[in-house]
């Protein structure tokens, strides 16, 4: 791998991790794009902890205040999310492996395209539908909870989630195992689905991806050891590629933090349909790579 391969791939690391598009899928495609085909364990590991860093330093002020009370209810909303997560990983490790040769790659995008429509099209429902009937419903100065018997109200505090919720998003977040199924994306759009509000959800998201990177670092560095050689990369392009992707996840989720809330998970949704489309063709058609 060449310095200017290890930065692509850095940076498609360090941007699509916190984006609800799947950071494993878009590292297959990008990959074989730049003549990448094989992904050296030792080098996945390098970016999976640069992003990990990356969400530390920006979550630090969240992360500390947890570290302070390790038995508040955060963290054992935290911990029952990620528990499900391993299991369903540990039960079908040797399906998610092979499925990085990207025999799934479209049929999952899809899926993550159809899990954030859904999860959009329930939001607009929950807020009242039409965007005239939310003006009446303001106009009227009627609360959510009055109009709650048919759609739950919306929740703007992670704490409100209950452990049977806590179990749900760790579940569905499993399924992030696959290519193309992103974790960000399934596990906010599972959180909304149980009342939450967007940035809400993606809060939580993101610090439930912080023991399931720390996890699969753990799990990765068992593997490649403490030999140079195992990690299938020069010491120049493994801090390049370090770099490119703890600089780019940094920006990404800070990003994401402060714009989240305005931004609809439809467009992501479109982009992985379009994503998807072109996986396809270029498989039976194209065969650009």
């Amino acid at each position: 791998m060449t310095i200017l391969q290890a930065i692509i791939l850095g940076i498609v690391q360090g941007i699509t991790e916190f984006l609800p598009i799947s950071s494993s899928g878009h590292l297959i495609i990008v990959g074989r794009a730049v003549g990448v085909n094989y992904m050296p364990l030792g080098f996945e590991l390098l970016t999976h902890l640069a992003t990990l860093l990356a969400v530390i330093v920006v979550m630090r002020k969240t992360l500390f205040g947890l570290v302070r009370k390790p038995f508040q209810k955060m963290n054992l909303l935290i911990i029952v999310a990620t528990l499900p997560t391993v299991v369903i990983f540990l039960i079908f490790r040797n399906v998610f492996e092979s499925a990085f040769d990207g025999r799934w790659l479209a049929f999952c995008f899809l899926i993550t395209a159809i899990v954030l429509f859904v999860s959009g099209m329930l939001g607009r429902k929950a807020r009242g539908g039409m965007p005239g009937m939310r003006s009446l419903q303001m106009n009227k100065k009627q609360s959510t909870l009055a109009v709650g018997d048919a759609h739950r109200a919306s929740r703007n505090d992670i704490k409100e989630l209950s452990f049977l919720d806590a179990t749900i998003i760790g579940i569905i977040q499993g399924t992030a195992g696959l290519p193309g199924i992103s974790r960000s994306g399934v596990t906010i759009a599972g959180a909304k689905m149980l009342g939450q509000d967007q940035q809400t959800a993606a809060n939580f998201s993101f610090l439930i991806a912080i023991p399931i990177i720390i996890g699969a670092s753990i799990f990765q560095f068992v593997g490649v050891g403490l030999s140079a050689d195992a990690f299938g990369v020069s010491v120049a392009a493994a801090a390049a590629g370090f770099l490119a992707a703890f600089i780019t996840g940094f920006i990404a989720i800070s990003l994401m933090l402060k714009l989240f809330s305005r931004i609809s998970l439809d467009a992501f949704a479109i982009y992985l349909v379009v994503l998807a489309l072109f996986v396809v063709l270029n498989d039976f058609v194209w065969f650009l790579f």
